[in-house]
């Protein structure tokens, strides 16, 4: 008996978009059937490139105020679980580069 895999691993539904970048990325057969693409030096399900409505992305360029960005963004995004008169606020306590998860992608030109 042969089973299929998780509805989330399969590669039916994809954007066009999506399936541009596949095609461009190395991949390997997964162990549950679907594959495994290599994105930026790390084996990922497909479900792992595919934007949640959760995300958050911030872009920006090197001396545009990054630090005051990420700041702003944790505590709108933290201010239920971290009122902003809290003493310990990780704010204070924490730089916002530590607080605040980042990819880092070289553009070259």
């Amino acid at each position: 008996m042969k089973t299929s895999p998780p509805e989330y691993l399969e590669e039916d539904n994809l954007s066009e978009v999506c399936k541009k970048l596949l095609s461009t990325l190395p991949k390997e057969k997964g162990w549950l059937g679907s594959y495994a693409y290599n994105y930026q030096g790390f084996w990922l399900p497909i479900k792992f490139l595919q934007a949640q409505d959760s995300g958050v992305i911030v872009v920006t360029t090197p001396k545009s105020e990054t630090t005051w960005l990420k700041s702003l963004l944790f505590a709108l995004v933290n201010q239920v679980k971290h009122p902003i008169f809290e003493p310990n606020h990780p704010l204070l306590v924490k730089n916002p580069h530590l607080l605040v998860p980042f990819l880092e992608n070289p553009l070259l030109y």
